[in-house]
């Protein structure tokens, strides 16, 4: 009677912390979904809560220098990220979230078990789970789609310099090749990078300066290593195609290099469970009968 008593308990707690988790993932979802249309006036609910405090956090920034060395580094990533994260949070409503939402957590799990009348070290120990949880994500998403626009960066652009190296072998400059390559891809970083490009040389800013923010923005080693190319050909007048095939060229030999890698490591990582849950497993089919057959005797 006990044991079903426990069992009963774990369910409802298992089914409440769920529940918490589904509630708290739709309201975060409901602060990142469709970034790129159009926003409404104020903002989402979740950012109208993070607005004063990251105020208050802009305020602090000048006097502590911890707390400006972490808001430079979440700021880095915002950019890499495209501000795209919670739907374009700044970096100081992120670190507003890392406090804001252990509280949502807990404004949520307490009510809704003592609803439910779970006992109270259950609570307790799920409030403390998704307070924890919730507080780590913030800066833990937002390193997260920052390095996936980072990896969708590096894949798409072999594809988009092939087209700028037609269009340069052409007889084109290479402003009239970024503009051919913006109507030609899809969207995605790539495109949003370029358009950035073309939109900074029409408010005065030089090519030049304009492709070296691109490798400043992307925070990679191929994007530094094309866009700096780039730059430094126009400023030196070598010839713009030859360039666009090289880095073309040197992306997709690192990809092959970091895709050799990665399979390398799939040994490594298949060997933990091979010999901890599959292997057992064989050998329990293999001679369990043996041993009950032994024992039987």
């Amino acid at each position: 009677m006990k044991i079903d008593i426990l069992i009963a308990i774990a369910c409802s707690a298992i089914a409440a912390m769920m529940l918490a988790f589904i509630i708290v993932r739709g309201l975060l979802r409901s602060t990142s979904a469709d970034s790129s249309g159009d926003r409404k006036a104020g903002g989402s609910s979740l950012r109208s809560i993070l607005a004063p405090i990251a105020l208050f956090v802009e305020h602090r920034r000048g006097m502590d220098p911890e707390l400006n060395r972490t808001l430079e580094r979440l700021e880095k990533l915002v950019v890499q990220s495209g501000g795209r994260f919670l739907e374009g949070a700044t970096a100081a409503e992120i670190f507003a979230a890392r406090f804001v939402l252990p509280i949502v957590a807990l404004a949520v799990i307490v009510p809704l078990g003592l609803m439910l009348k779970l006992s109270g070290g259950l609570v307790l120990v799920g409030a403390a789970f998704f307070a924890v949880l919730l507080y780590a994500y913030p800066e833990n998403g937002l390193k997260s789609a920052a390095a996936e626009r980072t990896r969708q960066f590096t894949r798409d652009l072999p594809g988009s310099l092939d087209v700028m190296r037609l269009v340069a072998q052409s007889g084109g400059d290479l402003l009239s090749a970024i503009r051919s390559v913006i109507e030609v891809t899809p969207k995605g970083p790539v495109r949003d990078e370029l358009s950035r490009v073309v939109a900074e040389t029409t408010i005065g800013t030089s090519l030049v300066a304009a492709l070296n923010n691109v490798a400043e923005r992307v925070g990679t080693n191929e994007a530094n290593a094309v866009f700096s190319t780039l730059a430094q050909s126009l400023e030196m007048g070598t010839s713009v195609a030859e360039n666009l095939q090289s880095a073309a060229q040197l992306i997709r030999h690192a990809a092959r290099v970091r895709a050799q890698a990665q399979a390398q490591k799939a040994v490594v990582n298949m060997s933990f469970p091979l010999l901890l849950l599959i292997l057992p497993g064989i050998f329990i089919v293999l001679f369990a009968p043996l041993v009950i057959q032994f024992f039987n005797r």
